[in-house]
């Protein structure tokens, strides 16, 4: 009767969890359904729990009693279909800069029942840099819209690194180091992903304990909100990252120097994961972050990331090592790495078990390396795109590759059985957000899409109307910024720069140290799309995605056009013809003066807002300034000397354009002037322009937003026909 009893009991326990779950599910898309659509809407759907077709996600849309019924695995599934109902059967948007929900009064009900099963077990979201060049002053509001976001759009493994200063901070309490030491370790709110990542210390801090407190309580909203709809976390781990002067505190540990990281910055040390000192830090590391974040099954750490050295280091030791630190704590750890930069060395994963580690191979649709590394030797592995790098401002993607390369490696005879998921590694996001859409909804296509059928719809329910004109002008997009090809012998590390950005020279190559300025398509190709775009304004009712569109294409012209320009301003100088100089170089900082006027209309364009919530995360006067800085510094010289990362994270902004390039640039072409009239000036140094712009401060506010279309008409107006001249030579 017992044994009876006890099956009876278990049978019953997990009945009721299962139940618990699936209940909890449902409860999740709900409330997910009400944020994004409000409450009365959202009681027009319902939401059940169907069971998993051989562990794969998987959603259905149909009907019931009159009402919109979308069943799902799990609350992520659920939120995706969601938002395929949104998006083809009723027509509506969601992105990150435009939402678009008109219609939503009258629920369209699909005609036939809608069933997609997912290829992919895992989809990946976010890049230890889009922490900083996007979320370094994120609020719970902000937080909370994209949470809904990453659920609508399919993603269940989302990396979260908010709140990990706490975690440092009380583990180095607990190894007896000073308030000051501490400080000087943990960086401020626009550099901690190189911190995390092993590149540097302290740079932008020090943090005040209430901006710490602050950000737990963040993370802590951030990973429950993860978790009840179903996703999981990936926190970053213990890999033997510690600060330098630890080695003063255990001169008897194994503890390696890792010298220089780009900027010039000091790199943490690494302490060896052999020695025992390492067993003791990662104990104490991990039930900190179990105190302060609960249980969580995925972390992310790279050791030698970008730099530093392994000699003398035992690789397939160190790997078992730092993943027994993590499974010491967490039973069911998985290690997750980044594929970047000859990362993760071979020797260091291989004696860890294979369902013990998932490698996201960053760069796959511009430098995969998912078959040089031989399907990265049968561990799981995730095909990752990162299209753009530092934030920086630019119409850019590969989107054929995009829609069929994880597919071709998806039916790879070789490498595909241990081909898990599709991931974004983005380092700065609310740009290109087209490329996004399209990569996450391929978690739920069986192959390509056609890809002239999904822009057709696409740009209907982006612009809320079908419209031959936008249909031609996404066509033209499709064959030039979004038409960057992969080509196994050259790459290209994110959009075309904008020489505007660029410290001014008399030839221009590159804006940033690791970018290209070189277009890959000609630029008079991209006037008809521009053309398009206008004259449908004056048809359709314009919604924010056709407005950040239109200003957005409008920017990219003019960027182009700014390369046309110099080469004249230029050739004006070298030919010594003053005049002709002196009119060409102010038709270039008028250019600029135009440029930033146009993205006056569109907030997140503006240098005003990224100011403005640096300042207003912060939990003091003095806090305020110091994230300013942060704020103005990362996207400027970046380091805290003239460094090759200046300008890596440069951004075509209204007020950045105005206060910062175009000063830079007349300092420029003053010089060049006198030179012209025969005297000697000394070189502009640009450096200490840069420096004395970053210690400005705001005030704070954000200004009255221009008409986004009246702007684009009237720059428009001003070029047209001179560019159509330019590019007809």
């Amino acid at each position: 009767m017992s044994r009876v009893f006890c099956v009876l009991f278990l049978f019953c326990l997990v009945s009721c969890q299962s139940q618990s779950n699936k209940t909890s599910d449902e409860e999740a898309a709900k409330a997910l359904a009400i944020r994004v659509l409000g409450s009365e809407i959202a009681s027009k759907i319902s939401f059940e729990t169907i069971l998993s077709d051989d562990g794969k996600e998987v959603f259905e849309i149909s009907t019931k009693k009159g009402k919109v019924l979308i069943k799902g695995t799990n609350a992520v599934a659920m939120s995706s279909g969601l938002n395929w109902y949104l998006k083809y059967t009723n027509n509506n948007h969601i992105s990150w800069e435009a939402t678009q929900l008109e219609g939503l009064d009258t629920l369209a009900l699909p005609q036939n029942p809608i069933r997609k099963s997912s290829n992919f077990e895992y989809s990946y979201y976010l890049n230890y840099c889009t922490f900083n060049y996007s979320m370094a002053f994120w609020n719970w509001e902000r937080w909370e819209k994209e949470l809904d976001w990453m659920a609508m759009n399919g993603i269940n493994l989302p990396l979260a690194i908010v709140g990990t200063e706490a975690i440092w901070k009380n583990t180095l309490q607990r190894l007896d180091f000073t308030e000051k030491e501490i400080q000087d370790f943990i960086p401020g709110p626009a550099f901690n992903a190189w911190w995390l990542m092993g590149n540097l210390e302290g740079w932008g801090g020090p943090l005040s304990d209430d901006y710490i407190a602050q950000q737990v309580e963040l993370q802590q909203k951030i990973i429950k909100r993860m978790k009840t709809l179903g996703m999981q976390p990936v926190l970053p781990g213990f890999y033997g990252m510690v600060p330098t002067t630890l080695k003063n505190k255990y001169p008897a540990a194994v503890i390696d120097n890792q010298g220089l990281w780009a900027g010039g910055f000091q790199r943490p040390s690494f302490l060896s994961p052999v020695d025992p000192l390492f067993e003791k830090v990662s104990k104490i590391y991990y039930e900190e972050l179990k105190k302060l974040y609960g249980d969580v099954s995925y972390f992310s750490g790279d050791p030698f990331h970008e730099g530093g050295h392994t000699a003398g280091v035992d690789l397939p030791l160190a790997g078992k090592h730092i993943i027994y630190g993590m499974k010491h704590s967490f039973p069911s750890s998985t290690w997750v790495f980044q594929g970047w930069g000859g990362n993760p060395h071979k020797a260091l994963i291989s004696d860890v078990n294979n369902e013990d580690i998932l490698i996201l191979d960053l760069d796959c649709d511009n430098r995969p390396q998912w078959e040089e590394r031989k399907g990265w030797d049968g561990k799981p592995w995730v095909w990752s795109m990162i299209t753009n790098f530092g934030g920086n401002t630019g119409l850019f993607g590969r989107m054929d590759v995009i829609a069929t390369e994880p597919f071709r490696a998806l039916n790879h005879p070789s490498y595909a059985k241990n081909l898990k998921g599709i991931g974004a590694m983005m380092e700065g996001i609310d740009n290109n957000s087209v490329m996004y859409e399209l990569l996450f909804e391929l978690k739920w296509h069986t192959s390509a899409p056609n890809l002239d059928n999904w822009l057709e719809a696409y740009t209907k329910r982006r612009y809320r109307v079908a419209n031959a004109k936008l249909n031609r002008a996404w066509g033209i997009l499709r064959n030039t910024v979004f038409g960057q090809q992969l080509h196994k012998n050259t790459s290209q590390q994110g959009t075309s720069e904008s020489i505007l950005c660029a410290r001014p020279a008399l030839e221009i190559n590159q804006v940033s140290s690791w970018g290209t300025s070189e277009l890959y398509y000609n630029p008079g190709d991209l006037l008809p799309a521009w053309k398009l775009f206008i004259e449908a304004s004056k048809k359709v009712n314009t919604s924010e995605g056709f407005d950040y569109d239109l200003v957005d294409v409008t920017r990219q012209v003019l960027a182009n056009y700014s390369q046309e320009l110099h080469k004249k301003v230029i050739a004006a100088y070298l030919e010594n013809d003053i005049n002709k100089f002196q009119d060409l170089s102010q038709q270039f900082l008028q250019l600029i003066d135009d440029q930033d006027q146009l993205l006056s209309s569109i907030e997140p364009l503006t240098l005003a807002k990224w100011l403005h919530d640096a300042r207003a995360i912060a939990t003091s006067p003095k806090e305020k300034d110091l994230f300013e800085f942060n704020a103005r510094t990362q996207i400027t010289t970046w380091s805290f000397q003239d460094s090759n990362l200046h300008e890596y994270a440069h951004r075509e902004w209204s007020g950045l354009l105005r206060d910062f390039y175009k000063p830079r640039w007349t300092l420029f072409f003053d010089y060049l002037s006198l030179k012209m009239k025969g005297k000697h000036p000394e070189k502009p140094d640009f450096y200490k322009f840069e420096a004395t712009w970053n210690q400005q401060k705001s005030d704070g506010s954000i200004p009255v937003l221009r008409n986004p279309v009246e702007e684009s008409v009237r720059i428009y107006t001003k070029y047209k026909l001179l560019l159509d001249t330019v590019y007809a030579q």
